[in-house]
C-alpha cells in the first residue's frame, strides 16, 4: 500500500511540474503591427522653387521599400536643368525626412535636408530644403504630384484614387 501511495505522489508530483513549467514558460508579448507610410513610389510632375535659382517645372520617379525611399527630381529652371538625388525616411504618419544632393555641371556638390509629406487625399508629395553643405543659404520648396505608382519591394499596393500603374 505504501509503495502505491509513493508511486501516486510521485506521478502528481512530476504532473504538477510540467504543469508549472508550462505556466512558467515564456511567451513574449505580442506586439502590434507598426503602421506602415504609403506607398509613395511613382512618377511625379510638379514645381520647385529655389532660392537661388528660381521656378522650375520639375518630374521625379521614385522607389520604395518599407519606410524608404529615393530616387531623383529633375528641375527645369531658366538657368538649366539639375537633377537632384533624394533619399527619404517615411513616418507611419506620411511625413518624411531625408537628404538631397545635387551635383553641378561646374563641379561643386551641395548637399540639402528635406522634410515634408505626403497627401494621400490629392497624391502630392511637398516638402521644402535647406543647404547643409555648400550651397550656403540655398533653400527651396517643391510640391510634386503622383501621375502613376510603382509597386513597392514587398509586393503591397494601395489604391490611389485612379492613379495607373507606372
Amino acid at each position: 500500500m505504501m509503495a502505491k501511495l509513493s508511486m501516486n505522489a510521485g506521478v502528481l508530483a512530476i504532473a504538477a511540474c510540467l504543469a508549472l513549467s508550462a505556466c512558467s514558460g515564456s511567451t513574449s508579448p505580442t506586439t502590434p503591427a507598426t503602421p506602415q507610410p504609403t506607398n509613395i513610389s511613382g512618377d511625379y510632375t510638379g514645381t520647385m522653387i529655389d532660392a537661388q535659382g528660381g521656378s522650375g517645372t520639375a518630374t521625379a520617379t521614385l522607389a520604395q521599400r518599407g519606410s524608404t525611399a529615393g530616387g531623383a527630381i529633375t528641375d527645369t529652371q531658366a538657368g538649366g536643368t539639375i537633377t537632384a538625388q533624394i533619399s527619404l525616411t517615411i513616418a507611419s504618419s506620411n511625413a518624411f525626412k531625408g537628404a538631397m544632393v545635387v551635383d553641378y555641371t561646374n563641379g561643386t556638390t551641395c548637399t540639402f535636408s528635406t522634410t515634408g509629406t505626403y497627401d494621400t487625399s490629392t497624391n502630392v508629395l511637398a516638402g521644402s530644403y535647406t543647404a547643409v553643405t555648400n550651397c550656403t543659404n540655398d533653400s527651396g520648396t517643391y510640391s510634386l504630384t503622383q501621375q502613376c505608382t510603382d509597386t513597392i519591394t514587398n509586393g503591397e499596393r494601395r489604391d490611389v484614387g485612379g492613379i495607373t500603374s507606372c
